[in-house]
């Protein structure tokens, strides 16, 4: 068998590019373990299982099974350009035009397996592919479907242990860690939600809050303005975004000197971002002068940089007419101004002062001071000295009730009992622990 591998003869680019694309394409049916940690360099399955598969097989490999195998069951390109065109020509293409499910959805089969072992001369086990750089795992999780053997790790000790509930937990373990892990989160949403309340704003039924958008603000030096920093207002394609609406009070230097936020849906509507290269421009028509980001950077490293929330996300439950005349329902996403319930500022602030102390001391927030470095410095210079305060009050409170409750299930009697001072839990309580959690 030759040693040149079919990755460095040839790839279907073109089709895996389309295919990668169409993976991520809706939001709400993303692969599963996207949904088990946000990781920033995430790769596409497909494009993970190609990359595996094509550096195993010989270089004069069938390239029609190649395509079978990771899920490419049709030709996603020609129907990319079919729907191009459809979207100008007003024609309706039906609701499946590629007429294959995503490429990620196809699990190998046996016939699979044993055609790339055969490809390959040996036997699935005995077959290792390395990532050392793992990241969120997509390339051991695609090794393993294709039933070779993984071995993988990553620096990051978060991206570590993503890789273990990703691959290993599942593969090892079945559906009893589907099992364990779903009764784990009642109980966490069981004991959770109680200290949640009163957080968020109630909604009504119907409505899902998908984030609150919140920008830095400064006062303006020159007029004595409230600034929302922001380098630009655009909330989504298509002209979705924000303008600001100045009130100037009496004059600069008066009181009431601040911004509202309305949701337009025109780009020309939008207002001009705030901020630019670290300077900023004040947006009241009497002033809107340039202010210098060494001011910026002074206000906010003396503590007088604050917050805005300028719009809300949510998700609403519609009722939508199929073609077949039936009625389903469909979440639609959707912006708003805030409302002045919206922001309970004050009470969260107060409800964090009061957990604080007791988080810094039993370590459930990260209380040390971010080293210098090349890209670490760079909060720094806005007055953010320590990890805890690259977090809003709110993303403070809420992730620290988190841990707490999370301490408190792996330590029922209490949220500090067994916990060393730097909150690292005793090896003997830690195996007790290990089969259930």
């Amino acid at each position: 068998m030759t040693d040149i591998r079919l990755i460095e003869r040839w790839l279907p680019i073109a089709a895996l590019g389309e295919e990668s694309i169409r993976e991520r394409r809706s939001m709400t049916a993303l692969p599963p373990i996207y949904y088990l940690h946000v990781w920033w360099a995430r790769r596409p399955l497909v494009a993970s299982r190609a990359a595996v598969l094509a550096s195993l097989l010989p270089a004069d490999a069938d390239r029609e099974r190649f395509l079978h195998v990771i899920g490419i069951h049709g030709d996603p390109v020609a129907t990319r350009s079919r729907i191009d065109v459809a979207k100008r020509t007003g024609e309706n293409l039906g609701p499946d035009p590629y007429g294959y499910k995503r490429a990620f959805t196809y699990a190998p089969s046996g016939e699979d397996k044993g055609w790339l072992a055969s490809a390959t001369g040996r036997p699935l086990p005995t077959i290792s592919v390395l990532d050392p750089s793992a990241g969120g795992g997509s390339i051991p999780m695609e090794t393993e479907r294709l039933g070779t053997a993984s071995l993988a790790n990553d620096l990051n000790p978060v991206a570590a242990l993503i890789l273990m509930a990703t691959v290993d937990w599942p593969f090892r373990h079945g559906y009893a860690a589907l099992e364990s892990f779903q009764a784990l989160s009642r109980e966490f949403i069981r004991r959770a939600e109680p200290k949640y309340e009163g957080v968020f704003p109630p909604e009504p039924d119907g409505v899902q809050i998908v984030g609150y958008l919140w920008a830095r603000t400064i006062t303006c030096p020159y007029c004595d303005g409230l600034v929302p920093l922001s380098p630009n207002w655009r909330l989504a394609p298509g002209g979705t975004g924000v303008r600001l609406t100045p009130h100037l009070g009496d004059g600069p230097g008066s009181e009431g000197r601040t911004c509202t936020f309305d949701i337009v849906n025109s780009l020309t509507d939008q207002s001009p971002g705030t901020v630019a290269r670290g300077d900023g421009t004040c947006p009241f028509s009497d002033c809107g002068r340039v202010i210098d980001g060494d001011v910026i950077k002074e206000q906010a490293q003396a503590g007088r940089m604050g917050e805005q929330l300028y719009a809300v996300v949510y998700k609403e439950r519609v009722e939508v007419g199929t073609k077949t005349g039936r009625l389903r329902e469909k979440w639609v996403r959707g912006y708003r101004a805030p409302r002045p319930e919206d922001d309970n500022g004050a009470e969260v602030r107060a409800r964090l002062d009061e957990k604080l102390p007791e988080w810094e001391a039993f370590d459930l927030v990260p209380s040390e001071r971010i080293p210098d470095g090349n890209k670490t410095t760079e909060p720094q210079r806005y007055g953010m000295n320590q990890w805890l305060d690259l977090f809003s009050p709110r993303q403070l409170l809420c992730h620290g009730t988190s841990v707490e409750v999370f301490r408190q299930m792996l330590v029922p009697t209490g949220p500090q009992a067994g916990w060393t001072r730097a909150g690292r839990r005793p090896t003997g309580i830690w195996r007790s622990h290990s089969t259930s959690c």
